[in-house]
């Protein structure tokens, strides 16, 4: 025991060395790395308004330092421009991965008639999803406007500041998981002109731009010190397993004792959970089960930019029903709907009870089309099943429908309630959508 504990302290203190020398080294700025683009690894182009007929004039001159578009912009094209195009590859296919960059430096001059006019910087990336190297427009814009002036300097850009161009995603039917910024296959980079020009002469002096990053993330580098700490926890862990075997079992076998009491009391605990969680008639989730877990998964789903939709629904004319036929029968009715409705969704999909005749159904990782799909399946079941009872009964209900958007999960809520009120305001059995934070009266 003596020698094990003196070589564990050889080996603690080895890697607390070790594990100090690492992360000094990455603060320090030995894992930053750069990339940048020059007149020897890329080709530098001008593109005007020429494509649209116009009659604006360019001049590009490159040096080893810089490169100089000179242009007078003609008010004859619809959209007046001029731009440097930079090719970083001989393939549009095939161009570089800057996913692993954080950042952009920029260092232009830009020469306008207006103090403060912006340029506009394209890293265009190509994806065979929805690029194709016949049409240059399909290759995505990853865009940011900015007024660069005239001897600034280099202006550093986080590429999250970077948005998808709204125009391109809706002329190109992109879908949702390909309308973010994207930039592992960037094979040209544009620095154009700005929005609202004039006839006059414009010049754009580009005199470098670097992109930074780190070729270990310091989360990267964390989790490797972390599984080096481990992987040696495991091997000491063995050896003195090895040593203290007699001992081990003897533990073992105490654990295992205490392991089956434990097991006795964490399944009591699960029937008792299971009994607060759940809708004493229907035997769904209730309304309290699924309040924290709505707040928790809506900060969790704006974080990952995933999609995410709710649909509320009310039972016509409930009332009646108990009215008419006692409450002992609107009972045997929910139940009976309530089955129904977990038969007709997804496993991924949370149904609860949400107060009387009302329900609730939150769909993870689905957007508007889809939950309203769903909708449109319980509306359509509803109305038309035969619910087996010994008398005429039919059954109809009213839905809304609202996709989450930059929004608190309460907002969620009410849009969603009010496009509930809104289809029982049109004549019920039917289904209405709330588009972001549109007031449904």
């Amino acid at each position: 025991m003596t020698g094990l504990n003196q070589w564990l302290r050889l080996i603690v203190l080895f890697l607390v060395c070790f594990t100090l020398a690492a992360y000094g080294w990455f603060i320090l700025g030995g894992a930053k790395t750069e990339y940048i683009v020059t007149p020897k690894n890329s080709k530098y182009k001008i593109i005007d308004d020429s494509i649209q007929n116009g009659a604006t004039t360019a001049t590009l001159g490159i040096r080893n330092s810089d490169v100089l578009l000179e242009c007078n912009l003609i008010n004859q094209a619809k959209w007046p421009f001029c731009e440097i195009a930079i090719s970083l590859t001989d393939s549009v296919e095939k161009g570089i991965d800057l996913s692993s960059y954080h950042s952009v430096g920029l260092d232009i001059d830009y020469t306008s008639p207006l103090n403060g006019e912006r340029v506009r910087v394209y890293l265009r990336n190509f994806d065979p999803a929805y690029a194709n190297t016949n049409d240059s427009l399909s290759l995505k814009f990853n865009a940011i406007e900015y007024s660069p002036g005239i001897d600034a300097g280099l202006q550093v850009f986080p590429l999250h500041s970077f948005q998808v161009l709204s125009w391109w995603i809706a002329e190109n039917n992109i879908p949702v998981d390909k309308s973010n910024r994207q930039f592992d296959n960037i094979s040209i980079i544009e620095i154009a002109t700005g929005s609202y020009v004039k006839e006059s002469y414009y010049a754009i002096k580009l005199n470098r731009i670097v992109f930074y990053g780190e070729w270990i993330t310091e989360s990267s580098l964390v989790r490797l010190l972390l599984l080096l700490w481990v992987i040696t926890a495991v091997i000491i862990m063995i050896i003195e397993r090895i040593i203290l075997h007699k001992k081990i079992k003897n533990t073992e076998e105490h654990s295992l004792r205490l392991r089956d009491a434990n097991r006795q009391l964490y399944n009591k605990s699960l029937k008792f959970e299971h009994l607060a969680c759940t809708d004493p008639l229907t035997r769904i989730r209730n309304r309290h089960t699924v309040t924290e877990w709505l707040k928790e998964i809506t900060i969790q789903t704006q974080r990952n930019q995933i999609p995410f939709s709710m649909i509320f629904i009310d039972l016509d004319y409930f009332k009646s029903v108990n009215d008419t036929y006692g409450h002992s029968f609107g009972d045997e009715v929910l139940i009976k709907f309530a089955a129904t409705v977990e038969r007709l969704i997804r496993r991924s999909d949370v149904f609860a009870r949400w107060g009387g005749e009302e329900f609730v159904i939150f769909c993870p990782e689905t957007n508007m089309g889809t939950a309203v799909e769903i909708a449109e399946i319980i509306r359509e079941t509803i109305a038309t099943k035969d619910w087996g009872f010994d008398r005429e009964f039919n059954l109809t209900c009213s839905l809304g429908v609202a996709e989450l958007v930059d929004e608190t999960s309460e907002d969620l809520i009410n849009r969603v309630d009010l496009a509930l009120l809104k289809a029982k305001k049109m004549g019920r059995n039917r289904i209405e959508i709330s588009w972001e934070h549109q007031q449904l009266k």
